[in-house]
């Protein structure tokens, strides 16, 4: 699979200039081992973003890139602004917040130097118009993340940030901005994120064959169905009504978990599982899983997804608001005289699933405007709706998350 992230150098950390995140920026706070919070905001923001009761559609994201892109905009927050993005994020200041930001990023970087068995780059960049008047010390905090752009040239403008994302997910997502999205923009706070792994087990194309998907009882198509018989971890969590399969990349340190309701109630079985769901229980089924022979029917898929502005719209309905509202939006700790606020998202998301393995991608962009505006365990058959995760083992973070429902969707 495959998935793009920026690293940045965790030594930035040590320039900090004193009170600019705070009113104590104590930079030896410990980073927490502790991800769950980024878990739960990316299963509340999947939840509010996919109509999971609808049968005719799939959908994936990165909710680790949409985190990023507004942690970004945490740095520079205050007032209310600050307050409702802290409630949102699960975060609570932010020193400890940028600690554990470069701690995972730093984590990654080390991980991606020592290790060819997979991909992964992790990519944030806050571009801002060369008229906003930023405060020195915030060049000091994300001097790794910032990037002054001139957008009143919105074409060569656009033309940076989208080579910036196209590089960072090896070509996948070329262009996430057009030159009509920033023309009156001051600041564009964009994030890419893409993973490339082969499965520790791959399937073999011989064995492949075209089975019936069952997108409702009613409603079945014939797909491409890989199928492999091994020893994998497996684990039934009643909490979420499910059957949970792990499928380990190269490596073991990255997994895609699929989470299979049971067919006989129908989308009841999906939805169920969706409304449950939440990182304390995912951690627990996650935990409570073993070995044994499986004989795993999965099928081949492509998905790519764009979610624009219902991205503002759900995260709005979270409770981060402000961040949206010209006349609201306080982002000062960035520019005290900038005017900045949120008027459009884009995120893009890409993913496929062959015999080989994974391929994934996701982007996201929060442009700040001039202007407001269960089966049996011995055979895993995902021959109906299931929830798929790509999950890092040592993190315990969800990189990427998606539901493939309907192969003609």
């Amino acid at each position: 699979m495959k998935s793009v992230i920026f690293v940045v150098v965790l030594a930035v950390v040590a320039e900090v200039h004193p009170q600019c995140l705070s009113e104590n920026d104590n930079l030896d706070i410990p980073a927490s081992n502790d991800l769950s919070s980024i878990t739960d905001f990316g299963l509340e923001l999947f939840k509010g973003l996919f109509p999971y009761n609808a049968t005719s559609k799939n959908f994936f994201f990165s909710p680790y890139s949409v985190w990023n892109a507004l942690t970004l905009a945490y740095f520079g927050s205050g007032g209310n602004t600050q307050s409702q993005l802290e409630e949102v994020l699960r975060v609570t200041d932010k020193v400890s917040t940028l600690k554990n930001w470069r701690a995972l990023e730093f984590l990654y970087r080390m991980r991606q130097a020592n290790n060819s068995d997979y991909t992964f780059n992790l990519a944030n960049r806050a571009f801002f118009d060369k008229t906003v008047s930023l405060r020195p010390c915030v060049d000091a905090i994300l001097h790794n993340e910032l990037q002054i752009l001139d957008f009143s040239e919105p074409t060569e403008a656009a033309d940076t940030i989208n080579t910036f994302v196209s590089e960072t997910t090896k070509g996948r997502i070329t262009s996430l901005v057009e030159p009509s999205h920033v023309s009156q923009a001051k600041m564009v706070l964009a994030n890419a994120a893409f993973f490339k792994g082969t499965w520790q087990y791959q399937f073999k194309p011989s064995q492949t064959r075209k089975n019936l998907f069952y997108a409702t009882p009613e409603d079945y198509y014939f797909v491409d169905m890989m199928t492999q018989k091994g020893n994998f971890r497996h684990g039934v969590s009643e909490e979420l009504g499910a059957h949970i399969l792990e499928l380990p990349y190269t490596g073991e340190a990255v997994s895609m978990y699929i989470l299979l309701p049971p067919f006989i109630s129908g989308e009841n079985g999906f939805n169920a599982m969706v409304e449950r769901l939440n990182a304390s229980l995912l951690t627990e089924a996650f935990n409570n899983m073993w070995r044994m022979q499986v004989e795993v029917i999965l099928p081949k898929f492509k998905l790519e997804q764009l979610v624009e502005d219902e991205l503002m719209l759900t995260l709005a309905g979270m409770g981060i608001t402000d961040l949206f509202d010209q006349s609201q939006a306080n982002l000062t700790a960035f520019a005290p005289n900038g005017s900045l606020s949120i008027g459009k998202s884009i995120h893009k998301a890409f993913v496929e699933v062959s015999e080989e393995g994974t391929e994934a991608a996701a982007a996201t962009a929060l442009i700040s405007w001039r202007i407001a505006r269960p089966v049996g365990p011995e055979k895993f058959e995902c021959n109906h709706p299931f929830l798929f995760i790509i999950y890092d083992n040592l993190t315990k973070n969800v990189l990427f998350l998606g539901a493939y429902k309907n192969p003609k969707a």
